[in-house]
């Protein structure tokens, strides 16, 4: 997402992302964490100066480390030329702002997988005139700055979530991410009879994105929610014929799939 300079995992790395100055790695599965690395090396061969930020769930951090650390060594980077790149281990519930995006913050949230997993939810930070001073002229609103009153209110707007892989349940667990603009979350198994397998794999069947929709209902405040991480045994035609069948109406504009 180059407008937002930020990408969620790097399980692939295209050329395309190496501008992007923010990465959130959700967990330590390869799909999604294998090409941490490359990106942050071919910055460096790409002359890009500026260092990478890695936002990294702080329950895998360390392993990370020692993962970073593992592969320069293999690949013979000596001892003396190894430094990390920067990594901010992140907590669910603890919002912070992007390194170089003042007007971004992420806001880590813990999801049910396999192993260790966090989505997190991007909002966008403005501040606004607080309501008892609207319509003040521009020569009161200068007076009052002038008396150190505190005129104006913080204003966080859900802009983006993400779940990362998941358990189905982890959407109802985690319901604010549906007040997002664009929600983005794995939708791996579609057909009827598959949804134990879906629970023991630690992933989302999509009869749990119709419960939680329909349990929700005007709550859902998205304008997009995108599926993605489709089980790849699913050929394109059938993926899309079961979003069409199976998502409700009233949210079928809103749901589209990411293959």
């Amino acid at each position: 997402m180059h407008e937002l300079d930020f990408a969620i995992d790097m399980g692939e790395c295209p050329l395309s992302a190496t501008p992007i100055n923010h990465v959130f790695l959700t967990h330590a599965h390869g799909d999604h964490a294998r090409c941490l690395m490359r990106h942050h090396s071919l910055r460096k061969m790409m002359g890009v100066e500026r260092d990478s930020v890695y936002y990294i769930p702080e329950s895998i951090s360390e392993g990370a480390k020692a993962w970073i650390k593992a592969e320069a060594m293999f690949e013979g980077v000596s001892e003396t030329k190894f430094r990390y790149p920067k990594i901010v281990p992140v907590k669910a519930g603890q919002r912070i702002f992007l390194e170089y995006r003042k007007d971004l913050a992420i806001e880590p949230f813990e999801v049910k997988h396999s192993i260790p997993s966090m989505g997190a939810s991007l909002y966008y930070y403005k501040k606004k005139l607080k309501d008892e001073f609207l319509g003040k002229s521009a020569t009161e609103i200068i007076e009052l700055r002038q008396k150190n009153v505190e005129i104006t209110r913080e204003v966080y707007e859900p802009l983006l979530s993400f779940t990362g892989d998941c358990l189905g349940e982890s959407l109802l667990e985690n319901k604010d991410i549906f007040k997002s603009k664009v929600l983005i979350t794995e939708c791996t198994f579609l057909d009827e009879g598959e949804e134990q397998m879906a629970h023991q794999k630690g992933h989302t069947h999509i009869a749990d994105i119709v419960r939680a929709l329909n349990e929700l209902g005007d709550e859902v405040k998205c304008d997009k929610i995108i599926l993605n991480h489709f089980s790849m045994k699913y050929a394109e035609k059938h993926i899309r014929d079961m979003i069409a069948k199976e998502i409700p109406e009233k949210f079928s504009e809103k749901v589209v799939a990411l293959i």
